[in-house]
């Protein structure tokens, strides 16, 4: 018994002595990795950098983009004398000769008069810049705008242009909501955190001449891996959107109110749609032509929309709503007028088919079936067929 006890009393020193010496071994090998860490974190950066001067300094480097669409369409006729139109004719124009920054515009010219639809100066983070309008969140990165540019409210702000949008016509909450589509001039901020897409932006008002707006949009990615960069495809199969705007006039008293949810859906070949907005404005609408009340100047809309994609073809259903709370509206080009509005509901069905890169057509009917309005720009229904050509 006594030789096991005499080596266990030996081997006591040998153990201080190991544990000791693993104390300040752990140390030194946490910090060998954080040095390896910033070494490679530097390492990274640097090759970016080459890789940016690179691109830069080769000949088939171009930091300047030009693109751009024109769309014609042939309809039945309601309230025009004419059965073609031509669309819009676009211009997209980018300049990205910087790492973090690049100026982008959009020309638009829809016949009657040529305007700057988007014209900003971008800052972005991550090496990463995306085009001015349309899907601005499909890229990871950090952005800072100032300039002219599409709001991100709901959703069909990203199909202003007729090159992105599935069928002809936008929805009602588009057309009346949002009076065409909300754009403005101003500053905003953009880019997504872990399963969150966010926006904020302060710009002149979006409803009147005079005054300002400040709004957000957040969209909210159940599905998404905030550990890995996100694409459109993958991670955005489900999104929540909740959108709000405060609208301001010259004397910074509240104007407007306008409050947004949207969803989408995403599964195998089909895309469901749904958008809710409403506007809560203060004023009371008076008819000029003898001074009676129309009511107060509140309205709401909807629309939900099925999208069947077998590329190259695809197939487009909707339903929309406009619900005002008044029963007149001014008329636009004549303030000493007054025309009756309803309750509008309109259903649409369309077809795309795109042929390649730069050609595609569609083909689109609508009605507002047991509804109506005295608006001039109003038709019951209407069959049309359009081109869009890109370049």
């Amino acid at each position: 018994m006594k030789y096991p006890f005499l080596l266990l009393i030996a081997a006591l020193p040998l153990s201080v002595d190991c544990h000791a010496e693993l104390r300040p071994q752990t140390a030194t090998d946490s910090s060998e990795i954080q040095a390896m860490l910033d070494k490679q974190q530097t390492e990274i950066i640097d090759l970016k950098d080459r890789i940016h001067q690179q691109e830069t300094s080769s000949k088939d480097y171009n930091p300047l983009a030009i693109s751009g669409f024109f769309d014609v369409t042939a309809h039945t006729t309601d309230n025009s004398d004419h059965p073609f139109d031509l669309g819009s004719l676009e211009l997209d124009i980018e300049f990205d000769s910087a790492e973090n920054f690049s100026v982008s515009s959009a020309l638009v010219w829809d016949g009657d008069a040529a305007e700057v639809a988007v014209a900003v100066l971008d800052y972005h983070s991550y090496d990463q810049n995306v085009p001015a309008r349309g899907q601005i969140f499909d890229e990871p990165g950090y952005h800072i705008q100032f300039g002219r540019f599409d709001i991100p409210f709901g959703i069909d702000y990203e199909l202003f242009a007729a090159a992105d949008r599935p069928n002809i016509t936008a929805p009602l909450t588009t057309e009346h909501i949002q009076n065409g589509g909300f754009g403005g001039d101003g500053i905003r901020i953009y880019g997504n955190w872990s399963n969150i897409d966010y926006a904020l932006y302060w710009t002149n008002s979006l409803f009147e001449d005079t005054g300002n707006s400040i709004g957000t949009r957040v969209g909210i990615f159940p599905g998404r891996d905030p550990f890995r960069v996100h694409k459109k495809d993958s991670d955005r199969n489900f999104v929540i959107g909740l959108s709000y705007i405060n609208d301001y006039d010259a004397d910074d008293n509240i104007r407007n109110k306008v409050s947004g949810l949207d969803i989408t859906w995403r599964f195998s070949i089909a895309e469901i749609t749904y958008e809710k907005m409403q506007i809560d404005n203060p004023e009371q609408i008076v008819r000029p032509e003898d001074l009676s009340l129309a009511g107060p100047a509140n309205e709401s809309g909807s629309n939900i929309s099925l999208l069947l994609d077998f590329d190259p073809v695809s197939f487009y259903i909707g339903y929309g709503e406009w619900d005002p709370e008044f029963s007149a509206e001014i008329a636009p080009d004549d303030d000493t007028s007054s025309y009756t509005v309803s309750k509008l509901k309109r259903y649409t069905i369309s077809g795309r088919y795109i042929i390649d890169d730069n050609l595609q057509i569609k083909l689109e009917y609508f009605s507002h079936r047991d509804t109506s309005t005295q608006s001039p720009s109003f038709e019951d229904e209407r069959l049309t067929f359009q081109m869009v050509a890109s370049f």
